[in-house]
């Protein structure tokens, strides 16, 4: 049961700035230079966050040109000029993003020395993304989920992921062999994934909100100890 004390995290405020300041630090020890190769006051990352800001605030269908440049403070003809159409602009949001949530250096840099510890720190540092920004995560996961589009960036960027995740585990020590391994991993990570995107599902029925620090840490926990 979570604590009636504990309060869910919230995102920051929906300014393009902090957006896209926050959306690169998902992982703590992420440097946003490094992501976007670009100085931080150039007008393409202004657009950029404002692109992450309107996907926040109105949805990936909501997010059109004219609301992004509003909230860019740029002109429509910026965005041409930058990203040439919407679905570029958007296109590059995602690989943006998925890049830093995906990124395995940085997962590297979080806490845990065995299988268990490192598996529970890396899908608490997901999930807390995936409460911190929903509207990113739902429009990740929106080629695969709508369309079933399984050569979508995400399905390639978690493949990545996976593996490299399965490998660490492996190398780390378990008693698990390698396929019960790859079988656990992958138990762990649909449960994990559902619960991103649909964090506050059981909260009406069971009183469960997965966007609550303790609740959450319980929840994959749980999920870890029983299957690793």
């Amino acid at each position: 049961m979570q604590s009636q004390t504990t309060q869910p995290e919230r995102h920051k405020p929906y300014t393009g700035q902090a957006v896209v300041e926050g959306i690169l630090q998902i992982n703590q020890y992420c440097s946003a230079r490094r992501i976007l190769k670009m100085s931080t006051d150039t007008v393409e990352l202004k657009i950029i966050g404002a692109a992450i800001e309107c996907i926040e605030e109105f949805g990936l269908k909501g997010a059109t040109n004219r609301r992004i440049a509003v909230k860019a403070g740029v002109n429509l003809a910026a965005i041409n000029y930058y990203f040439r159409s919407k679905e570029n602009l958007i296109e590059r949001v995602m690989e943006t993003t998925l890049n830093n949530a995906f990124d395995w250096e940085d997962v590297q840099a979080l806490p845990g020395n065995t299988a268990k510890e490192r598996c529970i720190a890396i899908f608490e540092d997901l999930l807390k993304g995936g409460c911190n920004y929903p509207g990113i995560t739902r429009a990740h996961f929106y080629e695969l989920t709508t369309d079933g589009n399984y050569d979508s960036l995400i399905v390639k960027r978690y493949s990545v992921f996976i593996k490299n995740l399965s490998d660490d585990l492996f190398q780390r020590g378990t008693a698990l062999s390698r396929e019960q391994l790859n079988l656990a991993v992958s138990q762990i990570s649909y449960a994990c994934l559902m619960a991103i995107l649909t964090p506050k599902l059981n909260e009406q029925g069971l009183g469960l909100d997965f966007c609550h620090p303790e609740t959450r840490h319980q929840f994959v926990t749980s999920l870890v100890e029983k299957l690793l």
